[in-house]
C-alpha cells in the first residue's frame, strides 16, 4: 500500500484558495488507499503579485517530497516547471477535507502504485 504526500494552497488549512504563485501556505498531507494524515503546515514568500514566468526553485524545494500539488490555480509555466520536476499538479476549490476524501475514494494512492509499476510518470494538469 502506498502513501503519497500531498500539498494543499490554503491559508486556513481547510479551503484550497490560494494560487501557486500567490501561496503563502500549504498544508501537506499523507494519503493511502484507506486515510489521511496531516502532516504539517509549510509557508513561503509569494513567488508572484499576478502573472510571472520564473523563479519557481523556491516552491521546488519547499515541496520537493510532495507527490501532487492541488491550488487553485496554476499558470502554465508554473506548472510545466512542476511537471517536469516530477509533481502531479491539479487546480481545485473546495473544502481539503472533501477532496482528500475522493482522492482516497477515487483511489488516488493505488493509481500512483500502479503507475510506479510500470515504471511510467503520471504527469497531469487538471482543471477544477
Amino acid at each position: 500500500m502506498g502513501k503519497l504526500r500531498v500539498a494543499f494552497a490554503s491559508s486556513n488549512n481547510a479551503y484550497i484558495d490560494e494560487h501557486f504563485g500567490s501561496a503563502q501556505y500549504f498544508q501537506i498531507y499523507d494519503i493511502d488507499e484507506e486515510e489521511a494524515e496531516y502532516v504539517e503546515e509549510r509557508r513561503i514568500n509569494p513567488l508572484c503579485k499576478g502573472h510571472c514566468e520564473g523563479g519557481f526553485d523556491a516552491a521546488y524545494d519547499l515541496l520537493i517530497d510532495a507527490d501532487a500539488i492541488f491550488v487553485l490555480r496554476i499558470g502554465e509555466s508554473a506548472a510545466s516547471y512542476m511537471i517536469q520536476h516530477g509533481k502531479r499538479v491539479f487546480e481545485a476549490h473546495g473544502f481539503i477535507e472533501d477532496i482528500v476524501n475522493e482522492l482516497i475514494a477515487d483511489g488516488f494512492a493505488k493509481d500512483e502504485d500502479k503507475a510506479q509499476e510500470n515504471d511510467t510518470e503520471s504527469k497531469t494538469l487538471a482543471a477544477g
